[in-house]
C-alpha cells in the first residue's frame, strides 16, 4: 500500500494527479488528515509563485492542522514542520547537512529541497509540503535547489515520500504547543538562517540587509541593521555570500 508508514499516523488520500493539494482539503476532515500526490500540475508556493514538478519527481501534499495553541504562537508552525521535515531527511542523506531556512524552506547542504506553505482557513490552518525527491541536476529548476537523490538518498521516489511524510505527520502531532521554549529552541538550532549576513525582501518593497540574530516571541526573524533590531514576520529572505 502507497504511504503505508504516513497512513499509520493520519488519514491519507493518494492522488494520481491533481492541479494543487490545496484545493481538494476537505475542511470537515479529521485532523492531520493529509492530501498527497507524486504529480501535482498547478502547485502554489509563497508570493502566488507556481510549483511545477516532473510527474513521479516530487512529492506535493497539503495536510489540515488545527492547532490548540493560541493564534499568537501559530508562526511557529511552518517553521515546526521545516524542523519536522529535516528531522524526517536526516536518515536518508546521512553525509550531507539538513537545515531550516526562515521562513519555510529546507535545505540541504545549502540548497532547497523542501518549501513549506501554511493557509489559514478559519480556525484551521492547511499546511502545504513540497520536496524534491529524486530529480535530476537537469530537471531542478534553479542552481539553488537540490534533490534527496542528488544529496545520497536511495530508494524509489514513492518509498522516500513515504518516508518524508511520516515524519512530517509525526512532528506535527508531537508539536502540537507551538508556545514550547523548547520547540523553540530546536528550531533556533536547526535554523541556518541564524548568524547569517541576509537581505530580507519585505512585502512592501522594502530590502533590509543585515545580520540574522534571532527569533522573536511569535516566530519572527530579528535582523541587526547598522546596529538596531529589526524584528521580521513576513518576507523572502537571501543568505548574502
Amino acid at each position: 500500500m502507497p504511504f503505508e508508514s504516513a497512513r499509520s499516523l493520519a488519514p491519507v488520500t493518494v492522488l494520481p494527479s491533481v492541479g494543487s493539494t490545496f484545493d481538494v482539503v476537505d475542511p470537515r476532515a479529521a485532523a492531520l488528515s493529509t492530501w498527497a500526490t507524486l504529480d501535482q500540475r498547478a502547485g502554489r508556493g509563497r508570493l502566488g509563485r507556481a510549483w511545477v514538478a516532473p510527474a513521479g519527481r516530487c512529492l506535493a501534499a497539503s495536510i489540515l492542522v488545527r492547532p490548540t495553541s493560541p493564534p499568537d504562537a501559530w508562526g511557529w508552525l511552518p517553521l515546526a514542520v521545516g524542523l519536522a521535515l529535516a528531522e524526517a531527511i536526516d536518515p536518508l542523506v546521512p553525509t550531507a547537512t539538513v537545515s531550516v531556512k526562515w521562513p519555510n524552506d529546507v535545505l540541504v547542504d545549502g540548497a532547497k529541497v523542501a518549501g513549506i506553505l501554511c493557509e489559514r482557513r478559519g480556525d484551521d490552518v492547511v499546511v502545504g509540503v513540497g520536496v524534491n525527491l529524486v530529480l535530476t541536476p537537469d530537471e531542478l529548476p534553479t542552481d539553488r535547489a537540490t534533490s534527496l537523490r542528488i544529496a545520497g538518498a536511495r530508494g524509489e521516489a514513492e518509498e522516500l515520500a513515504d518516508a518524508v511524510l511520516a515524519g512530517v505527520l509525526r512532528g506535527i502531532r508531537d508539536a502540537s504547543d507551538l508556545a514550547d521554549a523548547r520547540l523553540h529552541e530546536r528550531i533556533a538550532g536547526r535554523c541556518s538562517t541564524l548568524g547569517e549576513r541576509v537581505r530580507v525582501l519585505l512585502p512592501a518593497g522594502r530590502d533590509l540587509v543585515g545580520t540574522a540574530s534571532g527569533l522573536g516571541p511569535a516566530g519572527e526573524l530579528d535582523v541587526d541593521v547598522d546596529g538596531r533590531r529589526e524584528r521580521v514576520s513576513a518576507g523572502d529572505v537571501q543568505h548574502v555570500r
